[in-house]
């Protein structure tokens, strides 16, 4: 008997080992090292700076029999030693459904002209409100539940929700949609988005965003609108709108060239006649050195108006950037 016992003990720890050793699991890594270097009108803008982000992340995928793909996702801020991202999925005909800490939706089916730039610089001062480039506005990863559909000739959509519990102050309601059609041997995707996140009068926002991209060989380039709010009725401070365009050329041998262009404005912080302003101006050059190690200088040309904006004080200036990336 005691034989059989150990018999079957150790087939239950075998049949576990096997159904464990099914499961795909992944690190991979992120690290990037930065130099700058910022001409600005605000002498604590001005100046040098050296900067590291570096991101560790942990992946489990494993396939059932009756067909779902679950995913688990452990995603750390090295720097910050903090979990970025932790986050579940199972996925099937069905479409996918995410939870966990992991960004709205809107930040999948968000599109901005800064999308084509590798280091999205911008230049402004902690004080203002005013956005930096006209993608998504109000993404969140905070513990929330994703849906998006599956692929159904070329659309898509998804709806994400989070619930912050009895105070309900900062509950959001985010979705978004994308179709994408052959054009002229590439191809072309337009994109929508919208949330909603609850809060008094003062601090409640909602925020949309559209644009096309088209891809033709070795070009890509995006146009891009976004409009988003702070606050509501008499306690709305901010009522902000920014376009933007994009361009970006693959060169070959591992070097691609990107410009774009964006500006923003604040229809509530006005002073005079001069709304809160912020225009920018990037160019980018990228080059692959070998397999997960690339080499890159960023340029960037801004002005800032403060308008209304009394915290914040009127800047213009550039900023030159050298970035080196490493992925494993």
């Amino acid at each position: 008997m005691r034989k059989l016992l150990l018999t079957s003990s150790a087939l239950v720890a075998a049949a576990s080992i096997s159904s464990y050793a099914t499961a795909d699991v992944s690190v991979t890594g992120a690290f990037e090292w930065t130099y700058s270097s910022t001409s600005s009108n605000v002498t604590d803008t001005d100046g040098d700076a050296m900067g590291v982000n570096n991101e560790l992340t942990i992946k489990f995928t494993n396939k059932t029999d009756s067909g779902l793909t679950l995913t688990g996702v452990y995603d750390i801020d090295a720097d910050a030693s903090a979990a970025d991202e932790s986050w579940m999925s199972i996925g099937g005909g069905f479409g996918t459904i995410t939870l966990g800490k992991e960004s709205s939706v809107n930040d999948a089916f968000g599109i901005g002209e800064h999308d084509l730039i590798d280091e999205d610089l911008s230049v402004v001062m902690g004080s203002s409100s005013i956005v930096t480039n006209s993608g998504e506005s109000g993404a969140q990863k905070t513990n929330k539940i994703i849906y998006v559909t599956p692929a159904m000739g070329g659309f898509s959509a998804g709806y994400s929700l989070t619930d912050t519990g009895a105070s309900g102050t900062t509950d959001q309601i985010a979705m978004g949609a994308s179709y994408t059609m052959p054009l002229a041997g590439g191809s072309m995707t337009i994109k929508y988005n919208k949330q909603s996140t609850d809060g008094t009068t003062a601090t409640e926002t909602e925020g949309s965003n559209y644009g096309v991209s088209v891809t033709m060989g070795a070009v890509s380039a995006i146009a891009s609108r976004g409009e988003s709010t702070i606050g509501s009725g008499t306690g709305q401070t901010d009522d902000r709108n920014a376009s933007g365009l994009g361009i970006k050329y693959d060169l070959g041998g591992g070097m691609t060239i990107a410009a774009t262009t964006m500006k923003a404005e604040d229809d509530k912080d006005v002073s005079g006649t001069q709304n809160e302003e912020y225009s920018a101006n990037l160019a980018e050059v990228v080059y692959t050195v070998a397999p997960g190690l690339s080499a890159k200088v960023t340029y960037l040309d801004y002005d800032y108006k403060a308008g209304g904006e009394s915290k914040a004080t009127n800047d213009s200036g550039s900023k030159t950037q050298f970035t080196l990336s490493a992925s494993f």
